[in-house]
């Protein structure tokens, strides 16, 4: 007799989908938009911000889709959808976002039969993945999702965590993956390098970055130098002194 599952689908009363969240690398990989209006040229704007390689499939393109493709950005066919497209079958990754639902459709009928991750514009169940609103920092992306349910609340959550995630996480980020760089160099111990990361993360770097006043460069290799210098819990605190120095005198001259 089979034990009863105690894991995450047991508590799916509703029957809800639950969507699995991944970020995926596109450098390069070949994408498909079919569609030539205003989504259509969403979808391929935030492709070629990942590096991936665009075409566009319709007879009709927004004239921001004309300039990309002018300037080689993307590649296009200038054509209707219809089924056994060869650009399809080579995609890694398919947007179907042509404003027809019924061409939608078919085009996610047969992107899946295919094995590919498709997604549908105008019907989020109807395809094998869903986009987020999305907030991107530098390395940091936050992103949000109501599972179709509501994307116009998907969009109000991002705007808030804009306020509260702003562009000083960027370059913060930055710095924070060199020190965790030159941590990993000069410390051997996995437990020791995780005690220190966490120690950093008490720094009141993020202040520092928002007032807009630091010198970054010089800051930067000071910072990077007395962390290879004293790469203990002591020297993170006292690291942390100094940057409570540093904030304590700026503020004192505003």
């Amino acid at each position: 007799m089979a034990a009863k599952s105690n894991g995450p689908a047991a508590g799916r009363k509703d029957g809800a989908k639950i969507w699995y969240p991944v970020l995926l690398d596109l450098e390069d990989k070949p994408c498909l938009v079919v569609g030539g209006g205003r989504v259509a040229e969403r979808k391929a704007c935030t492709l070629m911000e990942a590096g991936a390689s665009v075409t566009v499939v319709s007879p009709r393109l927004t004239p921001q889709l004309e300039a990309w493709a002018e300037q080689g950005l993307i590649r296009t066919q200038r054509e209707e959808y219809t089924a056994g497209l060869p650009v399809l079958a080579q995609a890694f990754l398919v947007f179907a976002a042509t404003g027809d639902a019924v061409v939608n459709a078919q085009v996610c009928a047969e992107a899946e039969a295919l094995g590919k991750l498709v997604n549908s514009a105008d019907d989020a169940e109807a395809g094998g993945f869903i986009v987020p609103a999305t907030l991107r920092r530098g390395r940091l992306t936050l992103a949000v999702s109501t599972a179709g349910a509501s994307p116009s609340l998907a969009a109000k959550v991002r705007r808030q965590l804009e306020d509260m995630f702003g562009e000083e996480y960027a370059p913060y980020l930055e710095l924070m993956h060199e020190l965790r760089m030159t941590v990993q160099t000069v410390v051997s111990d996995t437990s020791e390098r995780q005690e220190l990361f966490r120690a950093m993360l008490e720094w009141k770097l993020l202040p520092l970055f928002k007032s807009g006043r630091l010198p970054y460069d010089h800051f930067r290799s000071e910072l990077l130098r007395r962390v290879a210098e004293d790469p203990t819990i002591d020297g993170i605190c006292s690291i942390g002194d100094w940057l409570l120095s540093l904030q304590n005198a700026w503020n004192g001259h505003e």
